[in-house]
């Protein structure tokens, strides 16, 4: 496991947190195989609170149980990325279609503001946040939220691929460009065209989690 920074004795909760914005960061890659004993001297705590959180990071879908029993950070290969795609794409347009005739100017004009807030957000967790918040304001007036929960808890699948699109790179340009288009259909009330904006967006998702499986 590479060297991370020690943060002195912690819950439960605060090692969690610690973990999760390393893998989502990239630190910890996909493949890499948490040591109970390891963490424990990092975090300066007993082993107990280091299983309570890596037990909660395995049912949350950040760690897999490999073939050994040990813990390991989970990644999509190629074709997983491309089915979560696939599903994704299935359940938005779903969302977005049925949402298109019922959005507001101050629907279009929050989702204007949060496209922005994307555009220069550094952190990669507030970046997931605010991309959720942006495509629940355009899919909002679905009047399904089972629908809706169904698209975050997929969408959350793909939390790693904001890591991979930081504040200057090539990516983040694409998906504020990727997300304006999409405005712009709603604002249009053109249905097509928002179906395509949206397949066109997901598919830098499916690069950038392909990717991962290249790493394992």
């Amino acid at each position: 496991m590479m060297r991370l920074a020690y943060f002195g004795s912690m819950d439960t909760n605060g090692i969690i947190t610690s973990l999760r914005r390393d893998i989502e960061a990239g630190h910890l890659g996909a493949g890499t195989v948490l040591k109970q004993e390891q963490l424990a001297e990092r975090f300066g705590v007993s082993r107990q609170p280091i299983r309570q959180a890596l037990d909660r990071l395995l049912a949350s879908g950040f760690l897999v149980r490999r073939p050994d029993r040990s813990l390991a950070v989970s990644g999509l290969n190629e074709e997983q990325a491309r089915e979560l795609a696939e599903i994704r794409l299935s359940l938005e347009t779903t969302a977005l279609l049925a949402s298109i005739g019922a959005l507001t100017e101050s629907d279009l004009r929050k989702a204007r503001r949060l496209n922005e807030d994307l555009l220069d957000e550094d952190d990669p967790q507030q970046l997931e946040e605010l991309d959720l918040a942006f495509h629940r304001t355009l899919y909002g007036r679905c009047g399904n939220a089972r629908l809706l929960d169904m698209i975050d808890t997929f969408r959350r699948e793909s939390r790693r691929a904001y890591a991979r699109q930081p504040k200057g790179s090539e990516a983040r340009p694409t998906l504020y460009g990727d997300h304006q288009a999409i405005i712009e259909a709603c604002a249009a009330r053109d249905a097509d065209l928002a179906r395509q904006a949206l397949a066109q967006h997901l598919q830098l998702t499916t690069a950038r989690l392909s990717l991962e499986g290249e790493e394992e």
